[in-house]
């Protein structure tokens, strides 16, 4: 979603992800996806975290923004999107990084959270 206000020096974006359970006819949030009482923001934060910070032109990034922007919390975490190879993060510009830098995205394989990932969720298929 694109977004501009009257004097400001650059147009904004932010954005909206939908991820819906077909078969049981629900919107999914990312908490689904997990074990009861597992500590998904945590596994999802920091592989977030050192993803983004060793992905090649980042080197730039401030750490407390980027701690701060993908720190385990749900807000940070609310534009997510299940691929057959992992979960795909996009952090809006300002989240972790400078306008400049753009939107980051990061994939987080579901390698990386196979033992949280709940068995008959709806990403246990791809998580085998």
């Amino acid at each position: 979603e694109g977004t501009y206000s009257a004097g400001a020096a650059h147009p904004n974006s932010s954005t909206t992800v939908l991820n819906y359970d077909v078969k049981n006819g629900k919107k999914l949030a990312l908490a689904d996806l997990f074990n009861p009482n597992a500590k998904y923001l945590s596994a999802i934060s920091a592989y977030c975290i050192k993803a983004l910070k060793s992905k090649k032109g980042n080197e730039s990034m401030d750490d407390e923004t980027v701690k701060s922007g993908a720190g385990p919390r749900a807000d940070n975490y609310r534009a997510w999107s299940i691929t057959k190879n992992g979960l795909w993060v996009t952090f809006d510009p300002y989240q972790v990084a400078s306008y400049a830098e753009g939107p980051q995205h990061v994939l987080v394989p579901y390698s990386a959270l196979k033992d949280i990932i709940k068995q008959d969720g709806p990403v246990a298929a791809f998580a085998k």
